[in-house]
């Protein structure tokens, strides 16, 4: 039996890969701006490689950088959900319907239903995104569609981080767990049009809760943005 091959990360990548999670985890919050010099002596690395993890991270969507400003946190309007739902739909929806016809359920996207299945409703909400995260990763994998494949990662990382920050706080891990097997199963059960109906309006109702919590923020008091300014020695230099 061959040894397993272990994936080489550069350490831009390892600090790419941390930031993101911290992210995801709720360590920062939208619009908050991230500070050269503290993630640089936090990782111990020189400020360039801060900027090149930076980089990539704006890439993905988990980060953004306007002229005159620091690095920072995305916060998501009513467009950015509906843009980010509509390239859902073109992605998900076919994948559904290829995986259907061709009458296959990828044993990755059952994996991940049974590890929600057996999460607690304690379980932070964080562990419930991983495995969502996964299961429609999973599908769209299991197309066999590079291309598929690809344009579903570019978009990836803004839909997690956008689930990340609308966090459900009327539904327990169990009742998430069980929506995402009647999924599964609509796809075991062999019928394209109903499985595509079915992940239609799991995505509708996802888009719609989302909605429903950035109309809810908005009526809130807001607090003091962070500040714009974009210096050398407190932001992420937004010449990067």
């Amino acid at each position: 039996m061959s040894p397993h091959k272990l994936r080489t990360v550069s350490v831009v990548e390892a600090i790419a890969e941390q930031l993101s999670e911290d992210i995801f985890s709720g360590m920062f919050r939208p619009g908050e701006t991230l500070i050269e010099t503290q993630l640089a002596a936090r990782f111990e690395v020189p400020r360039q490689t801060i900027r090149s993890a930076v980089v990539m991270l704006i890439h993905d969507g988990i980060l953004r950088r306007e002229p005159n400003r620091s690095v920072y946190i995305p916060r998501f309007s009513e467009s950015d959900i509906r843009d980010l739902f509509a390239v859902r739909r073109l992605i998900e929806l076919e994948t559904v319907r290829i995986l259907t016809t061709r009458k296959v359920v990828p044993k990755d996207a059952e994996n991940a239903v049974r590890f929600m299945e057996v999460l607690r409703d304690e379980d932070g909400w964080d562990e419930v995104l991983k495995f969502d995260f996964e299961f429609h990763q999973a599908l769209v994998a299991a197309t066999g569609s590079t291309r598929l494949q690809k344009f579903y990662r570019s978009i990836s990382a803004e839909k997690r981080l956008a689930l990340t920050y609308f966090r459900s706080s009327h539904e327990s891990p169990s009742e998430i767990a069980r929506q995402h097997r009647v999924l599964l199963d609509t796809i075991r059960a062999g019928d394209p049009d109903a499985a595509v109906e079915a992940f239609s309006v799991h995505l509708d109702e996802s888009e719609a809760f989302i909605d429903q919590v950035i109309h809810s923020q908005q009526k809130q008091p807001s607090s003091t943005p962070p500040s714009s300014a974009t210096t050398e020695n407190d932001g992420v230099a937004s010449h990067t």
